[in-house]
């Protein structure tokens, strides 16, 4: 990305953002100390009995591991400390759980669709998803991650910054945030949710992608002020 061409990590930095990866960078050390910690923590989905409400805010502070937590951070450096720099602090808080929490509503929504589906019912029961895959891939896994925060993020970044070239990993041609961002999602999150290619959340990517572009839109429409 060409705002961070001369400058160093340090600089860039700005303080929410800081904040935010210092208590994620917390939470991943305490989960490799006290691993029992992480279902604690993990999102898991409502009629299954580890569920507990406060999952709603501690598992996008949680991350699946050390790859996890560092392809989260450094895109939560990239476009939130651009995205700080011209919003409100306190816009940027909203801008960043708003997407969070939607990612997690949209992703839950999905499987709740799904299971009624599959078994007539959203109330899915250990003894259900054991006979079946699909309602196992439901119920049994816990979900953790900063993603749907920062694909939130990523969506209002690509509103507000269309024209900034971004190189996409192993893809050395530099292609503008506003094609570069919908790209990404209808290629690796809507595809690869299709067909299920791996045990990513792309629901909850695809969610938080969705709140973020609607409440940065409707910020620049009603209230100019929310932005530098």
């Amino acid at each position: 990305m060409t705002q961070f061409g001369r400058s160093g990590f340090l600089q860039n930095l700005t303080p929410i953002v800081k904040n935010i990866i210092l208590i994620n960078i917390i939470v991943f050390v305490i989960q490799f100390i006290f691993p029992q910690v992480t279902d604690l923590l993990a999102m898991h989905y409502p009629s299954n009995p580890a569920f507990k409400p406060y999952q709603l805010f501690t598992h996008l502070f949680a991350h699946g591991g050390f790859m996890h937590i560092l392809f989260n951070m450094y895109a939560l450096f990239l476009f939130g400390s651009v995205l700080e720099r011209i919003m409100s602090p306190k816009r940027f808080i909203q801008l960043y759980f708003i997407s969070g929490f939607g990612a997690i509503a949209f992703h839950l929504l999905i499987s709740a669709i799904m299971a009624y589906k599959t078994a007539g019912t959203v109330m899915i029961t250990y003894e259900m998803a054991e006979v079946n895959k699909t309602l196992s891939e439901i119920y049994f896994p816990g979900l953790v991650g900063a993603s749907g925060a920062l694909y939130g993020l990523m969506a209002a970044f690509g509103i507000l910054f269309p024209n900034t070239p971004l190189m996409f990993m192993f893809v050395p041609v530099p292609i503008k945030a506003k094609y570069m961002i919908p790209l990404v999602i209808l290629i690796y999150d809507i595809g690869f949710a299709q067909y299920g290619l791996d045990n990513v959340a792309h629901y909850a990517h695809i969610g938080g992608a969705i709140f973020g572009a609607i409440v940065t839109i409707y910020w620049r429409k009603t209230d100019r002020s929310s932005f530098y």
